[in-house]
């Protein structure tokens, strides 16, 4: 399933569930990949709500890595957020996952009586990945486990990341990366959910989350 051009930007392209872990294709490899990237450029403002009425409160943009290993899946109405990617393996024997990055609507306010807002922003974003979306991210998973929580900066914007781990029956230990980035000027926001597959993607330590497929998504977000 290449990747394609928007049909109501669900193009829900009836993606096989994903096999075990263990059954994993030896042959992909994220980190050795030797062709070019291409990215693919989507923005989420007036213009996409009026073609797909999708309202998007706050606009912004994303960069899609393409590559031609992999198949991309995108829903433009997944269970909350606006839009979910999944990246999974071109197997002919049975696409397997990869990772995916899902965008959901965030509100971080804005204290009306401070000269430096952001500070005490990120801290209230820290607070609601850990105790809201980190428990709903793992809900129904085992062996979760929070790594990291601290902030970080995503394509010049200031940002709060937690990591985490945990465990997925269907495809076996798995990374959680959850980042709020809060908008300079406006109390909407979003925040991401990027899982990775562990097995897929064996990576070294947290200084390889850029080089995945959702890294790369990360550093392309932008408020248009």
């Amino acid at each position: 399933m290449p990747f394609r051009s928007i049909v109501g930007l669900v193009f829900i392209l009836g993606i096989a569930q994903p096999a075990p872990a263990q059954e994993a294709s030896i042959d992909f490899n994220l980190f050795s990949y030797e062709g070019a990237y291409l990215n693919r450029i989507f923005r989420f403002n007036a213009d996409y709500t009026a073609k797909y009425n999708i309202p998007i409160e706050v606009p912004f943009a994303l960069q899609i890595p393409v590559r031609s290993d992999v198949e991309i899946i995108a829903d433009g109405r997944p269970s909350g957020g606006i839009v979910k990617f999944t990246f999974a393996t071109k197997d002919p024997s049975g696409r397997k996952f990869i990772e995916n990055f899902h965008v959901v609507d965030a509100s971080f306010p804005i204290p009306q009586d401070s000269t430096d807002p952001m500070p005490i922003r990120l801290r209230s974003a820290a607070k609601a990945l850990t105790q809201s979306a980190y428990p709903s991210a793992v809900q129904g998973f085992t062996d979760a486990k929070i790594i990291s929580t601290l902030e970080i900066v995503v394509n010049g914007l200031r940002a709060v990341e937690l990591l985490g781990t945990y465990n997925d029956p269907a495809n076996g230990p798995m990374v959680l990366q959850l980042v709020a980035v809060p908008h300079p000027n406006r109390a909407e926001s979003y925040f991401i959910v990027h899982n990775i597959s562990r097995t897929m993607v064996p990576m070294s330590g947290p200084e390889q989350l850029p080089e995945t497929l959702g890294g790369r998504v990360l550093d392309s977000f932008t408020y248009d």
